[in-house]
């Protein structure tokens, strides 16, 4: 009977001593949801310009005949920014306003009535354009693994054009907007932490542009081969 209290009271101290273990074996671990982190979009800012070769060419429509114009210019400018992101590791976009601006020192004109000019060429006093673009690009990175990324791509948007000079006795200023695009390629260099030397051609046009002006209403299309060099700054 003894031999049976003491070891109804050993297994009654094991069980009180062994619940708290078998209680903490039974605490299940609920997962707390970490905060989801936010993508970094990195942004950067470009600035850049360079050297512009432009053609123009207008069709005049107003009455009571046509004429056309092909407008030479010498090597003119272009200055721009863009503000853009990196929205994967080899896809940016970016919205760039750039101007730029080339002499127009003569005109090879068309057509009149009654077929006054036959691509006859003749000198513009004080002749000058200016472009300025609002295009929306996106650009593709080739990673080399290294720190040289070569890159290709576009935009689209719109193109402000002006023009000024006297040819032919006549004073032209026209002025319009039209639509605009660009294509380009370059290599982007690492030159320090978050900043980048990009060296790249595009090829820019406005086209269709209503340029009005005095007695004059054409339809102008502007084309610009651009060799540029700019600074891109990560933030």
């Amino acid at each position: 009977m003894n031999m049976f209290k003491l070891l109804s009271g050993a297994a009654a101290v094991a069980l009180i001593v062994g619940t708290p273990a078998l209680a903490a074996d039974l605490v299940v671990d609920v997962p707390v949801d970490e905060p989801v982190a936010v993508a970094d979009m990195g942004w950067y800012l470009s600035v850049f310009g360079g050297a512009q070769w432009t053609t123009i060419s207008a069709d005049d429509s107003s009455p009571p005949g046509g004429q056309f114009f092909d407008f030479d210019s010498d090597i003119g400018w272009q200055f721009g920014v863009a503000l853009g992101a990196n929205f994967t590791d080899n896809l940016r976009g970016e919205v760039e306003l750039s101007t730029g601006a080339v002499g127009l020192p003569d005109v090879t004109i068309s057509g009149g009535p009654p077929a006054l000019f036959d691509n006859d060429t003749y000198p513009i006093t004080d002749g000058w354009a200016s472009t300025t673009y609002l295009l929306g690009n996106l650009w593709f990175d080739i990673d080399t693994g290294s720190g040289f990324t070569p890159y290709i791509g576009g935009g689209l948007g719109a193109g402000y054009v002006t023009a000024d000079g006297t040819a032919v006795g006549t004073s032209v200023d026209l002025s319009g907007w039209g639509w605009a695009y660009q294509v380009g390629a370059g290599v982007k260099v690492d030159v320090a932490d978050n900043m980048t030397l990009d060296l790249g051609y595009r090829y820019k046009a406005i086209v269709g542009a209503e340029v009005e002006g005095g007695a004059i209403d054409a339809v102008a299309d502007l084309g610009s081969h651009v060799v540029q060099v700019g600074l891109t700054f990560g933030f």
